[in-house]
């Protein structure tokens, strides 16, 4: 993003801040997809995000927001073993032990997405500055961005993780579960997250499609030999829910599951070809029907 479209964002969000969610996402769906959505009558994947973001306050939706109680969610729903260990948690920056971690390891606000410091050994620590970033998350709504209601009553926390690898010591891929009326509709994989990332989609069979989705893609991969159990996980996850996505990390001990949202992309992203999006929207109207 430029320098002057990254201030028109700024200056855009100012001036719609004191209004409610329905007209701020409206506007900021047409400064975003050059078209406006019709939140009642939605059509495509990502109309349907924006308008599940308005109608819907189920409190459920919070927990799944919150990256602490979560885990407790899906203990419940699936039993214990299947999400990244917890190593601390705490309310202010100033507490986290950053000499001492038990490296490697990866910090994350518990009430926000998309923000990651990672961590491989004390060395790289440099405790004034990634003390000023954490305090940085702490004090930030992330509800705010882009109306994700939920994230507005989640606690503010620094959640710390051990960082995972794959079978060959890299960053293990995402596997993101699309959960639309209580069936998984579609995987997208994501590799190189940190560095180059690239994307693939495939149906629930592993078959890859024929769509990108905002990233380049990479060669294709066979299955996960997990993938029956995956879907089994995902589906009862997503079962008191018309939509959620479920994200697992392909690790070298398996999957395990990093995050659920209701809100992917807070609604915004790209298919090529943009047909996808509208076939997507459809099985959520045919859900709902």
């Amino acid at each position: 993003m430029s320098a002057r479209r990254d201030w028109t964002e700024i200056a855009v969000r100012a001036l719609l801040r004191p209004f409610g969610d329905a007209l701020y996402l409206r506007v900021a769906h047409r400064r975003y997809f050059g078209r406006w959505p019709d939140l009642a009558r939605p059509r495509t994947l990502h109309e349907h995000i924006h308008s599940y973001l308005v109608r819907a306050r189920d409190p459920r939706l919070v927990v799944l927001a919150d990256k602490v109680r979560v885990r407790d969610y899906i203990a419940q729903q699936v039993g214990d073993g299947y999400t990244v260990p917890m190593l601390g948690q705490w309310a202010r920056a100033a507490d986290v032990p950053l000499e001492t971690l038990p490296f490697p390891v990866v910090l994350k606000p518990s009430h926000a997405s998309g923000r990651v410091l990672m961590l491989h050994a004390a060395a790289q620590v440099q405790p004034r500055a990634h003390r000023l970033l954490l305090n940085k998350w702490l004090a930030h709504d992330y509800s705010r961005v882009n109306r994700e209601w939920f994230y507005h009553h989640v606690p503010h926390r620094i959640v710390a993780e051990p960082m995972l690898f794959d079978v060959d010591g890299d960053v293990p891929a995402d596997c993101k579960a699309y959960v639309i009326g209580g069936r998984v509709r579609y995987f997208q994989v994501e590799r190189g997250r940190f560095i180059r990332p690239t994307r693939n989609l495939y149906s629930p069979q592993w078959q890859l499609l024929p769509v990108r989705g905002g990233c380049p893609r990479h060669a294709p991969q066979p299955p996960p030999p997990e993938l029956p159990r995956m879907i089994e996980l995902a589906q009862r996850l997503a079962e008191p829910f018309e939509f959620l996505r479920v994200d697992f990390l392909l690790t070298r001990d398996g999957p395990r599951i990093s995050e659920l949202t209701s809100s992917p992309g807070a609604g915004f992203g790209r298919f090529y070809p943009d047909s996808f999006g509208v076939e997507v929207g459809r099985w959520w109207s045919e859900s709902r029907s």
